[in-house]
C-alpha cells in the first residue's frame, strides 16, 4: 500500500528526528562540561542544525511537492488523528518533566549546564519521535 502526502511528511519528520538524534545530539554529549550557557558555545552549536534543519526540510519538502502533485484535503479524520498524537506527545512531555526533575535532583553529573541541555534536548527528541510514529500508525490504520 503506498504512502499518502500526509504519511510522507510524516515519515520526514521521524527521518529528520532520527537523523538529528543520530548526528548532532552526540556534539551536545561531548560538550556537556562547557559552559554552553554562554552565547558564543550555544551559538556555535546551534548554528549547524539550524543550517541543517532548514537545508533539510526546504530540500525535503520541495520533493514532496514535486512527487504529489495533488492538494491534500483536512478531514474529521485528520483532526482525530492530530489530537490523539498530540494528546499523547503532550502526556509524554508532562512524564519527561517528571524524569528532568527526578535526573536533576538525584544526579550530580547533570547539574552542570551541559547535562541539563543534553537531557532536555534528548527527551524533546525521543518526544517528537514517539508523536509522530503514533501519528504515522494512526493513518496507516484508519
Amino acid at each position: 500500500m503506498p504512502l499518502s502526502k500526509k504519511e510522507t511528511s510524516i515519515l520526514i519528520e521521524v527521518v529528520f528526528s532520527i537523523v538529528l538524534g543520530f548526528i548532532f545530539l552526540p556534539l551536545f554529549y561531548e560538550n556537556q562540561n562547557d559552559n554552553l550557557i554562554s552565547i558564543n558555545n550555544l551559538i556555535g552549536k546551534i548554528t549547524p542544525v539550524i543550517i541543517f534543519s532548514v537545508l533539510y526540510f526546504s530540500i525535503a519538502y520541495a520533493v514532496l511537492e514535486l512527487i504529489f502533485k495533488t492538494k491534500t484535503t483536512v478531514d474529521e479524520r485528520d483532526d482525530m488523528i492530530n489530537s490523539k498524537s498530540y494528546k499523547l506527545g503532550y502526556l509524554l512531555y508532562e512524564l519527561s518533566l517528571f524524569v528532568f526533575i527526578g535526573m536533576l535532583l538525584t544526579n550530580s553529573i547533570l547539574q552542570n549546564t551541559g547535562g541539563i541541555i543534553f537531557l532536555i534536548i534528548s527527551l524533546l527528541l525521543f518526544v517528537s519521535i514517539v508523536k509522530s510514529i503514533y501519528q504515522l500508525y494512526l493513518y496507516r490504520t484508519s
